[in-house]
């Protein structure tokens, strides 16, 4: 399951030129091939059958391996340590601004190395493994701690979290009912039986069938728009995108209905603020690489995230605090038995791995200070983030800012230093865009190995790391050959590889022309929009404690300036208007009885997305039709 996770969604991408599986925080690489799976295991003899336990570590080794898969972290890494090497010109001038610069472990150096990576080798001539080796070996430390970090951080806290705070965790608890819990099944084989169940899977499955059943013949009019569908709310205001994704609807239905209403309030709220700022002639630049869709709005979600995450922690200081007297002084009176790593493991690996990343960078050049900047912002933004998606259960997200675009702004090239600012452009090969390095999928682990027979939850740990280097070998392997000995790179269809704007050239023409210009310094305005975001958050937060029934959550407000808000605010709003009706007309009663129907929304879209990648693969190989088809 590790390998074929991490294999299928490149060579759809890249080969078929089919759907991408990699947008979600649960990818669709794990669960298309899950489904199957669960249904084998049901039809097989109690002798050889699977068990709950095994079905949940598999699942979990898949969620793991999956974050290595498509753009997010082979993709990106792979053409951030190559596209200086390739796109260096004279024009450009990124031989003395960048490459002077860059240590030789860091990227792939030898120029023809990297010509026969985007443009293809000859399939006799030698695969160039000696300029690979050195950055992949290096890197691939750093991602393994960073991986491991993550897990470490998650064990921490998933007592306060699951325990103490009662956080729902909505997509572990929907895999365990899948797969079952200990010796006992899923309950995948009564759900399909049901009839609310049936007609979700055939309300999202049939208009896949209608559309692909409209590429074979001109006599059946397509119904997927062939642009995004968009309502302009008024001159310099950001557009609203009306489209309806399934999966992000049947999560949805799990989602506390005041944090859904407050989710959709907010981004209505930023498109107005964002919309009044422009016309109003406030002028703060353009917005970073991956950043919200204005400035202020990032700034601003970024000082609310800081205010969750340090209450959070603040909140859960007696648990913290047991933990670490268990990790450094063996308190008898505190049980980690039940955890997937024991406290100690936990709190030293955390120590060691954090440490292996601060020093990978400042062996690379960044210099002390702007560390600790861009940890602090990569600590906020992927806790936060993390934090947020075990309580909503929302797949699609995406931070407000990056790591790298708090450094940036707050330091400025003088306080960065030119190769610092480099060091910097090195680190989007993992920026916190919706998932890399995925501790809002690892966030899940800890819950899932709570269904695991508790002799056996301490071979989680060990058994999720194998999966991390087999899911990142076996796609790293692939993604070099296909490039060197197949189509060469720059033609797979990946922004990561082709020169685009918001891929590896762009960010490294960002790094380049900041440091040629000399100009960039810090920008006081962001950062006072960021403390507006930490005093709005306070009181939203104080109006909460003193008002019961205050219905606008900070989470909402944290998030509401993320970039894929944009295509997620009508499911959003369909799906919290959905149960808001369901309640009122029916009770919890009827919300108990509609979770099948919402479960057949979310299969209904896997088997389409299935279904559309084989049609890809048997007629239209290379040109494949459903590769943007996301959503309606």
């Amino acid at each position: 399951m590790s390998i074929f996770v991490s294999l299928w969604p490149p060579y759809s991408t890249y080969v078929i030129q089919s759907i991408r599986a990699d947008y979600a925080h649960i990818s669709t690489a794990l669960l298309i091939p899950l489904v199957p799976l669960l249904l084998i295991n049901r039809a097989l003899s109690q002798r050889i059958r699977l068990t709950g336990s095994e079905l949940i570590l598999i699942v979990s080794m898949g969620m793991v391996a999956a974050l290595s898969q498509g753009e997010y972290l082979s993709a990106y890494f792979l053409g951030v340590v190559s596209a200086p090497t390739y796109f260096a010109s004279a024009e450009n001038g990124w031989a003395e601004a960048l490459l002077t610069r860059l240590p030789s472990w860091t990227i792939v150096e030898d120029h023809k190395a990297v010509v026969a990576f985007y443009e293809g080798l000859p399939h006799d001539a030698a695969f160039p493994w000696f300029e690979w080796g050195t950055p992949l070996l290096w890197w691939g430390g750093l991602f393994l701690a960073i991986t491991l970090a993550n897990l470490y951080i998650v064990v921490i806290f998933r007592r306060q979290w699951m325990e103490h705070e009662r956080l729902p965790y909505p997509l572990a608890t929907g895999l365990l009912e899948l797969t079952g819990e200990g010796d006992q099944l899923g309950t995948l084989t009564a759900l399909f039986a049901n009839r609310r169940f049936q007609i979700g899977f055939l309300i999202v499955f049939l208009p896949f069938i209608w559309e692909i059943a409209s590429w074979f013949t001109i006599l059946i009019p397509p119904i997927a728009p062939t642009t995004d569908r968009v309502l302009s709310f008024a001159r310099g205001f950001p557009n609203f995108m009306y489209k309806l994704n399934p999966v992000t609807v049947a999560f949805g239905y799990f989602t506390e209905s005041t944090v859904l209403f407050s989710i959709w309030f907010f981004y209505a709220l930023s498109v107005l603020q964002a919309g009044t700022l422009t016309r109003l002639g406030f002028e703060m630049g353009s917005p970073d690489l991956w950043c919200a869709f204005h400035p202020a709005l990032g700034w601003q979600s970024f000082g609310s995230l800081i205010v969750l995450v340090l209450s959070g922690i603040w909140v859960g200081r007696d648990h913290l605090r047991a933990v670490c007297r268990k990790a450094f002084k063996g308190d008898p009176s505190v049980d980690d038995s039940e955890e997937i790593v024991t406290y100690r493991g936990a709190v030293l690996g955390l120590i060691g791995c954090s440490l292996y990343c601060f020093f990978f960078f400042w062996h690379a050049g960044m210099a002390l200070f702007p560390l600790l900047a861009f940890w602090f912002a990569t600590a906020v933004l992927y806790l936060g983030l993390a934090r947020i998606i075990v309580e909503t259960g929302l797949i699609f997200m995406r931070t407000p800012i990056t790591a790298q675009a708090f450094t940036w702004h707050i330091f400025g090239l003088p306080g960065l230093g030119p190769v610092g600012a480099t060091a910097l452009g090195l680190s989007y090969s993992f920026f916190a865009d919706g998932k890399t390095f995925g501790i809002t999928t690892i966030a899940h682990i800890p819950r899932l190995g709570m269904g695991i027979q508790r002799a056996r939850r301490r071979l989680v740990s060990p058994t999720i790391g194998l999966a991390f280097i087999c899911g990142t070998l076996a796609v790293w392997v692939y993604t070099l050959y296909e490039g060197n000995y197949g189509v060469g790179s720059y033609n797979f269809g990946s922004v990561s590889f082709n020169g685009s704007g918001d891929g590896a050239a762009g960010i490294w023409a960002v790094a380049a022309g900041r440091v040629q210009t000399s100009e960039f310094v810090t920008d006081w305005k962001r950062i006072g929009w960021m403390g507006f975001g930490i005093l709005f958050t306070l009181l939203l937060t104080a109006l909460r404690h003193r008002f019961p029934g205050f219905k606008l959550h900070p989470l909402g407000f944290a998030i509401s300036a993320s970039g894929v808000m944009m295509q997620s605010f009508v499911s959003l709003f369909a799906v919290w208007l959905a149960k808001v009706l369901i309640f009122r007309l029916g009770g919890l009663g009827a919300y108990r009885r509609n979770i099948p129907l919402f479960m057949g929304f979310l299969m209904g879209y896997l088997a389409a997305m299935a279904l559309i990648i084989v049609v890809d693969f048997i007629w239209f190989k290379g040109q494949g039709k459903g590769m943007y088809m996301n959503g309606w």
